[in-house]
């Protein structure tokens, strides 16, 4: 009995400890759930950080400060770009004020494929001009561009009629970012009449002479890039002209030809500063002018050069170059030159800035470009290379919004520069005496002074513009050059009454000048104007006035240029 009561005791003891230790253990358990906290962080550190036993990787709002020791970001992107890459993509500050937007004079909408501005003038005289382009894929544009003159003539003593026409063809492809090319390709046809004999008693003879230009040129430039400012650079194109004179008389005439190639490579890298580019230059240009009754006579400029670029201070912008040129052609073997080119331009203010620029270069002109400044060139004479040496220096001033003023001095001082005089020399076998004109090469220096003003009276509605110089064209003899002015001005006032309206007024004067037997040719005074009204976004009309006063005036002695002329048109943006 009493064993059975023993027994029955200790169970109840055990039961009653076991339950006492729950008791104690689940409050425990509760407060095991609460944030570990170091009382001497609030007491001495001034800190207070919540520490999660099961949480100790994910930091609770409010209890987890920015470290005051710098960490790395596990995250961090290496870093991969190099030097140039680097220096290419650092932001560059401007010296002048931004570019404003391409200004629309008028209501039209931007053409999406192109514009087509097509008129007519008087003296029988259509004129066109028209441009398009399109996409071809997302990397590849091709443009067409066509331009169209020609005119029955305005002469009674003989025939004057002309015709120009130009068109061209421009591609460009990005294959990659880096990786560009651009192609051009044009061909071009031309044609007017000589009104340049006379008869061996002065009388101006009414013989037919019809000189005739027909011509092509392209060409294609690849890019290399790898940045902006640096990569290689390949480009090469080629021309080839035919100019034929038929005449009346049997014995007068002849064809020409010629052909030209230029080439060149460069390549560019950038320096450790900012805006700072070293190029290094080679190009090479070489041709053949076969002219009436002589052989082909080839010519040649080849040209290899440094140069460098700097902006300084982001103030003065510095690009140099030094180089070293050989050049050949139909009257000189070999030449040999030194090319600099140096130009500075320093801000001195917000609104101011000076330029300076000394240079020395060598080039060739070709035949269908010279008789294109001059349409009644006979043609005979061998085309020489010409070296120029120009210093120049100008004063840039934007006082203000709207307004720009602009004025400089500058010597030129050319071997070799091409004039032109005219010929008395009788034609063999007839009883003519040509007086057309003829190339001549000879050393001169010409001294300018120059000037340009523009302001906008109203924003948007009132314009001026105005230029003027004053120069003094000297032959290496201190002779006057012929057909050289040494003063001349032009102004131009746009007048925009509303948004649908533009009219237009210019005037030019151009000083006397001297002819190839130092006599006087007399000023004249050229008066025009022109409107364009826009119909809708896509078609407008306009209308010029040329010569409004009929002056009677030449620009190469013995050919009248026109009297009044009037046109009018359209223009059409598709």
């Amino acid at each position: 009995m009493l064993r059975i009561f023993t027994v029955t005791l200790f169970c109840c003891i055990s039961l009653l400890a076991t339950t006492i230790v729950f008791a104690q253990d689940a409050p425990a358990d509760q407060q095991s759930l609460l944030p570990e906290i170091d009382p001497q962080d609030i007491e001495i550190r001034s800190q207070f950080q919540a520490r999660f036993p099961g949480l100790r990787r994910q930091p609770i709002l409010g209890f987890n400060p920015r470290p005051r020791v710098f960490q790395i970001d596990p995250n961090r992107q290496p870093f991969i770009e190099d030097e140039e890459t680097v220096m290419a993509n650092l932001p560059i500050g401007q010296l002048d004020r931004p570019q404003a937007p391409v200004y629309q004079p008028l209501g039209y909408a931007d053409p999406q494929n192109g514009f087509a501005r097509v008129g007519m003038g008087s003296y029988v005289t259509p004129e066109a001009d028209v441009y398009a382009i399109t996409k071809l894929g997302s990397r590849n544009w091709v443009s067409a561009n066509l331009n169209y003159l020609s005119t029955n003539g305005h002469l009674d003593e003989f025939t004057s009629s002309s015709r120009n026409v130009d068109l061209s063809i421009n591609s460009y492809s990005a294959f990659t970012k880096r990786v560009k090319l651009s192609t051009n390709l044009g061909v071009r046809s031309n044609f007017n009449h000589f009104p340049g004999l006379v008869t061996q008693n002065g009388e101006p003879a009414n013989i037919r002479n019809r000189m005739s230009g027909a011509g092509f040129d392209g060409g294609a430039e690849l890019t290399f890039a790898q940045t902006s400012l640096s990569g290689f650079t390949f480009s090469f194109d080629g021309y080839g002209n035919q100019l034929e004179l038929n005449s009346a008389l049997d014995n007068y005439g002849g064809s020409l030809n010629e052909w030209g190639v230029n080439g060149k490579a460069e390549y560019s890298r950038l320096g450790e500063n900012i805006q700072e580019v070293h190029r290094l230059r080679l190009t090479s240009s070489a041709g053949g002018i076969e002219t009436f009754g002589s052989s082909m006579q080839s010519w040649s400029v080849s040209q290899l050069s440094a140069h460098y670029e700097r902006l300084f201070d982001y103030k003065t912008d510095i690009k140099a170059s030094l180089g070293v040129a050989g050049v050949s052609d139909a009257v000189d073997d070999y030449s040999f030159y030194i090319t600099p080119n140096i130009t500075a331009v320093h801000t001195l203010f917000d609104g101011l800035d000076v330029r300076a620029k000394l240079s020395g270069s060598p080039s060739h002109r070709s035949l269908a470009g010279i008789q294109a400044e001059n349409r009644f060139l006979d043609l005979t004479a061998p085309v020489e290379h010409q070296y120029e040496v120009l210093g120049l220096a100008e004063v840039i001033l934007e006082p203000f919004s709207g307004t720009r003023l602009m004025g400089g001095v500058s010597y030129q001082n050319i071997k070799n520069f091409l004039y032109y005089t005219r010929n008395e020399n009788v034609i063999a076998g007839t009883g003519f005496t040509e007086g057309f004109y003829q190339a001549t090469f000879s050393r001169a220096n010409i001294t300018k002074l120059y000037g340009a003003f523009s302001q906008d009276l109203r924003p948007d509605m009132l314009w001026v513009r105005a230029d003027g110089y004053w120069q003094r064209p000297r032959l290496s003899g201190n002779g006057k050059i012929p057909f050289i002015e040494s003063i001349g001005i032009k102004g131009t006032v746009s007048f925009r009454p509303v948004r649908q309206l533009v009219v237009e007024g210019w005037g030019e004067f151009v000083g006397s000048r001297k002819d190839s037997f130092d006599n006087d040719l007399s000023s004249f005074i050229l008066l025009g104007g022109r409107f364009e009204f826009s119909v809708n976004e896509r078609l407008g009309v306009y209308g010029k006035l040329l010569n409004l006063t009929g002056e009677e005036y030449e620009l190469w002695q013995g050919v009248p240029e026109r009297g009044f002329q009037a046109f009018v048109g359209v223009t059409y943006l598709f």
